[in-house]
């Protein structure tokens, strides 16, 4: 079974968690080291991470990350569009699911 996780700021988890999500990392000041914890752990497939995250790492963390597999990570903001986030779920699940 594949798990969900969840990385960001402790605003970004709490709505998270109250829809049951249990593997939840807050963020700490060493953004990359947090996603390398979250890709050690077994079974996690999804890695929703806030949008912040992911702007604040280097080109080529970002590269990594964007490039995983095995979890998928998805940025997600407040400010999202919702053409943005149907593209990122096509990307995850590989089906457009509002064809």
């Amino acid at each position: 079974m594949v798990n969900v996780a969840v990385l960001g700021s402790n605003e970004f988890v709490v709505g998270f968690q109250l829809a049951g999500i249990k593997n939840i990392v807050e963020a700490t000041d060493d953004h990359f080291n947090d996603i390398k914890e979250i890709k050690n752990k077994e079974g996690v497939g999804i890695v929703v991470l806030e949008q912040k995250i992911m702007d604040s790492l280097d080109e080529v963390q970002r590269q990594e990350v964007e490039d995983s597999v095995e979890p998928v990570f998805i940025p997600v903001s407040i400010e999202l569009e919702q053409e943005s986030l149907k593209r990122l779920i096509k990307k995850s699940i590989g089906v457009d699911l509002w064809s």
